[in-house]
């Protein structure tokens, strides 16, 4: 789902950008101006690397990865809470790890809140960057 959602928002912001700027003007636009002649050996593939590589897997991976370790974290609060039920002396610590799992979820919700503010903030300054010039 991330990679999909990662793939519209670069889908559009090269759509943008070759529509406003065109294929060359963009490319050159990616790289910044009054450096050293010597230091664009070095920039122009960094920039062209973030872009093309860099800012879609990082846009990705920053989504995915936060699901993943909270649908984690429930997983194993919940196999526990589960497995300890069946110990008779487990009752306790079933019921610990049993509120973990709703202290857990809400702790998710929120992340996910935030992490769908930080896409949609993200996804935003990159279609607005298509439609100029980045630097």
């Amino acid at each position: 789902i991330t990679l999909s959602i990662v793939l519209m928002v670069y889908f559009t912001y090269w759509y943008q950008a070759i529509k406003h700027q065109g294929f060359a003007g963009f490319m050159t636009n990616i790289i910044p101006r009054g450096v050293p002649k010597w230091v664009y050996a070095i920039l122009i593939p960094v920039e062209w690397a973030r872009v093309l590589l860099i800012q879609p897997f990082t846009l990705a991976v920053r989504l995915f990865a936060n699901m993943f370790a909270g649908h984690m974290l429930l997983a194993t609060f919940m196999v526990a809470t589960w497995y300890l039920t069946s110990a008779s002396i487990g009752a306790l610590f079933a019921a610990g790890s049993a509120v973990m799992v709703i202290v857990l979820t809400a702790f998710e919700m929120l992340i996910q809140a935030l992490q769908a503010y930080i896409f949609t903030i993200l996804t935003a300054q990159y279609i607005g960057e298509s439609y100029s010039a980045g630097h």
